[in-house]
This record gives structure tokens, sequence and C-alpha cells, in this order.
């Protein structure tokens, strides 16, 4: 069983978001609160997808559009 927060039972509607910086660094929030700050491109992985469970296809969607639009949103 996973163990990532995607697949555990959070409140309905959690919202994800990931921002990109001008340093390019990354902070990521939830549900609207700073959880992470000043994240390199290299660790990204190491919060999307082993603590929140966005591997693969979901990890690259969710960094294009933050590299492209400065800000990605994930509700789940």
């Amino acid at each position: 069983m996973s163990k990532t927060r995607k697949d555990s039972k959070q409140p309905a509607n959690t919202v994800l978001e990931l921002k990109k910086r001008g340093d390019g660094t990354f902070d990521l929030f939830l549900n609207g609160k700073l959880d992470r700050s000043s994240i390199s491109q290299k660790w990204l992985p190491d919060e999307l997808c082993v603590r929140y469970g966005f591997c693969g296809p979901e990890y690259d969607s969710i960094l294009r559009e933050a590299n492209r639009r400065g800000v990605a949103t994930v509700t789940f």
C-alpha cells in the first residue's frame, strides 16, 4: 500500500500548488500554505513523486505546467 499523500485519506479537494521562483527553484503550497520553499529541480522528484505520489507522466505534466506558466495546480 502506498504511503504518499495522494493515496492517503486526505480531506476531499486537497490542493497542491507548485510555483516557480525567479531563481529557478520552486515553492510548494498545500491548501494555500507554504509546505516547502526553494526546492531545486534536482530534488523536485523527491517532493512530488516520493512524498505526494505524482510520478512519471503526472510529474512531467506538473513540471511542464510550472515551467510554462510559472505555477501548476493539482487538486486530489
